[in-house]
C-alpha cells in the first residue's frame, strides 16, 4: 500500500509542500472544484510531470495504480482506434482458474514475507530497521570515544593531533577501531603517561634543517681571466693606425665610431667633411679579433653577474632558514661583505668593456666565501648532532603515542567489546535477511510466471462485454453496447443499428461507460496477463454529468469495491475516492458502524482548500462532510480566505438562508440598516452578486483585507438585524449568552457546492 504522498511544489495549485501521511486502506479525499484534487491523483498515476513527487510504499513494495481521472477518459475515449478489451477469466477454464486461485494467496504470502523482510531491513519509513541499527552503532561509539579526548586532550594533545583526528570525531573513532585492530603497544598508568608525556612532547626539541653550502668557483675563475689584463685594441696595419696610437686612447675612437655610421659625412670627432676612405680606415681599424675579444669580455661580464645572483640567492635561503645553529650576526656581516665586492667586480667588468685597451684586476671573493662557508659548516654540523639527538626523541614519541591510544583503547574496551558484538551480530542477521529477500523474490518472480501463464490460457474479453451490456440493460442505456473488436483484443461502442457511437455519446453516456470500463478494468486488465497483480484503484470524481440515479448506481459499485478492499478478498489493497459533490461523498462514505463521523481504522478522511498561499491538505479526524451549506460557514471563519472565494461564499449564505429560507430577500434586508451601514449593506449585495453572476473584476480593483473585514462586519450585522444572530452564532461556533448552541433551519439544508 501507499503510506505516504509527498507534493513537491511547485506543481499546479500547489505552492509549498503537502503531504498525505499514514494513508489507510480506504482513503476519502474532498474539495472544491480547482483545488488540487486531480493533483493528487496524478502524482499517484505518476503522469509526466509529476513523477519528481513521492509516494512512499509501505513494505517498500510498489504494486500497480490504476486512476480513474480525466486523463483516463481523454486516454481511452477521446481516439481514433477501438477501446483497449478488458481480459477477464475465463467461465470455462475451471483448472485454470483453480490453479491461479492457489498460486495467488501463495504470492500475496511471499510478498508479505518480502515486505515484512524489507520493513525489518529499512522499517516502514525506510530510514529504520536492521540497517539503520547498523548505521547508529558508529555514532554512539564516536560519542564514547570522544569523551576520551574531552578527557585527555591536555597531556596527550599531540598524540592525538599527529593522526589527524583531534578536530573530527568521525576520524576519532576510526582511528580508535584502526588502533583496536593493530595496537600493541604496553599499557601504562596514566600518571605514567603524563610524566613521560612532560619530556617527549616537550615543544623544545624539534629537527632543525639543515643549511645548503656555498660554491664561488665560477667567480673565481673569472677573477683570473687573461683578457682582463690583455690590451685590446685594433688592427696596426690600417693607415689612420698611427694617429690613433699618438692619441693614445682606441677607446674614444671606438666610441666615436657609432656616431659616426649614424651620418658617414662627418667627422665624429672634428666635425669636418669625411671622405669614403676615412669610414674605411676607421672600420678596418676595429677588425675581427677584436669584436671577438670585446665578445668574450661580453660573455665573461654575463656569466660573473648570473653566477653573483645564484650565490646571493643560496645565501638569502640561509638567511631565511632561521636556523638556530647559524651565527646569524656573523653570517649576515661577511654577507653583506660579499655582496658589496661584487657589485664593484661588476662595475669593473663594466668598465673594461666600454674601454677594453685597459687593464683590470677583480678584488678576490674567496676569503669572503670561504669565511661564510666555514659559518655554514660549523652550523650544519651543530644541526646533525641536534637532529641526531632528535631522531631518538622521535622513538620515543612514536612508542608513547602508541601507549597512549593502548591506553584509551583500554578505557573504552567494554563499549568496544559491546560494539563489535553488536555490529557482527547486525550484519549476520542483515546478510541473512538479504539472502532470503533474493530468494524470495526469484520465487516472486517463478510464481508470477506461473500465473501469467496461466492467464494467457485462460483470459478473454467476453465476459467482460456481457457484463457492462448487462448493466447497461439494467440501467436503461439501450441506444448502444459494447462490441467485439481486432478478433477480440479490442471493444467498439455500438448503437442499436450497429453504427459506431464513439463519437456520438452525450456526456452522460460517456461519463457512464467510461465507469464502467474503469470498474471492469480493475477487475481485469487490457493484456491476457496481470489480471490478478495486486493494485491501487483511485477515483477522482467519477459522477460529473450524471443524474441521480446514476449516481447512485455508481456509489454502490465503489462501495462494493471497498467491501473487497475492507475484507482483503481481492487483488485492490488500497483505494482513494476523491470528489467535489457532497452528496456524493455522504453517500460513498456512509458507515452505520462508524461512530460519530469518527474514521474508521482503515479509513482516512482529507480536506484539499485552495488558500492565498496555494492549495493546502489537511487531515481529519471526523468525516469533515456534513453539508454544504456547512461548509460555506467553514469558508468565511477561515483567516485567509481569498476576496474571490469570500465573495461567492456570502452569496451562497445569504442567497440559500434569507431568500430561500428565511423569507426575506435583498431590499427586505437592506431596510434594516441606516445610515452607512445600509450603503454598506447595498454595497455587500451588489459586491456578492458582481462575484458570482458576472466577470470578476478584481483584475482591476483590489479589495484587500480592510475591505474583506468591512463587509464581514455588515455581514454579521445581517443577522444581527434580521433576529437571526443565533443562528450566525451557531455557525459561527459562538456561544450564546445562556451558553447553548441555538440549533436551526440550518442543521437541515443541503445545498449542492
Amino acid at each position: 500500500m501507499i503510506g505516504e504522498i509527498i507534493i513537491d511544489p511547485p506543481l499546479a495549485t500547489y505552492l509549498s509542500s503537502a503531504r498525505l501521511g499514514d494513508l489507510r486502506r480506504i482513503n476519502y479525499i474532498f474539495g472544491a472544484n480547482g483545488t488540487g484534487k486531480t493533483t493528487i491523483s496524478r502524482v499517484i498515476a505518476a503522469e509526466q510531470g509529476h513523477e519528481h513527487c513521492q509516494l512512499v510504499w509501505r513494505g517498500g513494495s510498489e504494486l500497480e495504480r490504476m486512476v480513474y481521472n480525466r486523463d483516463f477518459v481523454d486516454r481511452n475515449f477521446n481516439q481514433d482506434g477501438p477501446l483497449p478489451g478488458v481480459f477477464t477469466l475465463g467461465e470455462n477454464q475451471v483448472e485454470a482458474e483453480r490453479e491461479i486461485a492457489r498460486l495467488r494467496p501463495e504470492i500475496d504470502r511471499v510478498n508479505d514475507q518480502i515486505s515484512s523482510l524489507k520493513m525489518q531491513l529499512d522499517g516502514e519509513d525506510g530510514q529504520s530497521g536492521k540497517r539503520k541499527e547498523l548505521l547508529d552503532l558508529e555514532p554512539v561509539l564516536g560519542d564514547k570515544c570522544w569523551k576520551q579526548v574531552e578527557l585527555h586532550k591536555a597531556y596527550f594533545r599531540e598524540a592525538f593531533s599527529s593522526a589527524g583526528v583531534l578536530g573530527s570525531k568521525q576520524r576519532f573513532k576510526e582511528k580508535v577501531l584502526s588502533e583496536h585492530a593493530s595496537n600493541t603497544a604496553e599499557i601504562l598508568s596514566l600518571d605514567e603517561l603524563k610524566q613521560k608525556a612532560q619530556t617527549v612532547f616537550s615543544n623544545e626539541l624539534e629537527r632543525a634543517v639543515p643549511l645548503e653550502t656555498l660554491s664561488a668557483t665560477d667567480l673565481v675563475s673569472v677573477e683570473g681571466s687573461a683578457l682582463l689584463q690583455k690590451v685590446i685594441v685594433g688592427n696596426q696595419d690600417v693607415n689612420i693606425a698611427a694617429l690613433i696610437n699618438r692619441l693614445g686612447n682606441s677607446d674614444w675612437v671606438k666610441q666615436g665610431r657609432q656616431y659616426h655610421e649614424q651620418e658617414p659625412e662627418i667627422c665624429p670627432f672634428c666635425q669636418q667633411s669625411t671622405d669614403k676612405q676615412f669610414a674605411d680606415d676607421i672600420t678596418a681599424f676595429f677588425s675581427e679579433a677584436y669584436d671577438n675579444d670585446v665578445q668574450s669580455l661580453r660573455q665573461l661580464q654575463v656569466s660573473y653577474k648570473g653566477e653573483s645572483e645564484r650565490l646571493l640567492a643560496t645565501i638569502q635561503r640561509c638567511v631565511e632558514a632561521q636556523n638556530p645553529f647559524l651565527k646569524q650576526d656573523l653570517f649576515n656581516a661577511e654577507a653583506q661583505a660579499l655582496t658589496e665586492r661584487l657589485k664593484r667586480n661588476l662595475a669593473i667588468l663594466n668598465k673594461k668593456i666600454d674601454e677594453p685597451s685597459r687593464k683590470v684586476e677583480l678584488e678576490s671573493i674567496d676569503p669572503l666565501v670561504a669565511q661564510l662557508q666555514s659559518l655554514l659548516v660549523e652550523a650544519n654540523e651543530a644541526t646533525n648532532e641536534h637532529n641526531q639527538m632528535v631522531a631518538n626523541i622521535a622513538v620515543e614519541k612514536r612508542t608513547l603515542i602508541g601507549q597512549v591510544w593502548r591506553y584509551v583503547l583500554n578505557e573504552l574496551s567494554d563499549d568496544l567489546q559491546q560494539y563489535h558484538q553488536s555490529k557482527d551480530r547486525l550484519e549476520r542477521t542483515i546478510e541473512g535477511m538479504e539472502q532470503s529477500l533474493r530468494e524470495k523474490n526469484v520465487l516472486l518472480r517463478g510464481l508470477k510466471d506461473q500465473v501469467k501463464e496461466l492467464e494467457k490460457q485462460t483470459t478473454s474479453i467476453q465476459p467482460t462485454i456481457a457484463a457492462i451490456n448487462d448493466l447497461l440493460q439494467k440501467f436503461g442505456f439501450t441506444s448502444f453496447s459494447i462490441g467485439e473488436a481486432d478478433e477480440g483484443r479490442h471493444y467498439r461502442i455500438i448503437r442499436a443499428n450497429g453504427e459506431d457511437a464513439s463519437r456520438s455519446l452525450s456526456e452522460g453516456e460517456k461519463t457512464f461507460i467510461t465507469f464502467l470500463y474503469f470498474y471492469y478494468l480493475i477487475k481485469g486488465a487490457q493484456s491476457p496477463s496481470g489480471i490478478t497483480a495486486n493494485r491501487v484503484v483511485v477515483f477522482d470524481d467519477p459522477i460529473s454529468s450524471l443524474d441521480s440515479d446514476i449516481l447512485y448506481i455508481v456509489s454502490s459499485l465503489i462501495k462494493g469495491v471497498m467491501e473487497e478492499v475492507r475484507s482483503q478478498s481481492s487483488q485492490i489493497k488500497q483505494i482513494f475516492v476523491l470528489t467535489h459533490n457532497v452528496y456524493f461523498h455522504k453517500e460513498i462514505s456512509y458507515n452505520r458502524s462508524r461512530p460519530a463521523d469518527k474514521a474508521l481504522s482503515e479509513e482516512s478522511f482529507w480536506l484539499v482548500k485552495k488558500l492565498q498561499q496555494g492549495s493546502v491538505v489537511e487531515r481529519c479526524i471526523t468525516n469533515p462532510i456534513r453539508s454544504a451549506y456547512e461548509l460555506l460557514w467553514e469558508d468565511v471563519k477561515a483567516e485567509n480566505i481569498s476576496s474571490v472565494s469570500l465573495q461567492n461564499t456570502l452569496r451562497r449564505i445569504l442567497e440559500n438562508y434569507f431568500t430561500m429560507w428565511g423569507g426575506m430577500g435583498k431590499d427586505e434586508i437592506c431596510a434594516l440598516f441606516g445610515g452607512r451601514d445600509k450603503l454598506i449593506c447595498q454595497s455587500l449585495f451588489s459586491w456578492v452578486n458582481d462575484g458570482s453572476h458576472s466577470i470578476h473584476d478584481d483584475l482591476y480593483i483590489n479589495h484587500g483585507e480592510q475591505t474583506n473585514e468591512a463587509y464581514l462586519r455588515v455581514f454579521h450585522s445581517v443577522f444581527e438585524k434580521a433576529r437571526q444572530l443565533g443562528h450566525y452564532n451557531m455557525m459561527m461556533g459562538v456561544a450564546n449568552e445562556d451558553g447553548s448552541h441555538q440549533a436551526e433551519l440550518a442543521v437541515n439544508l443541503e445545498v449542492t457546492l
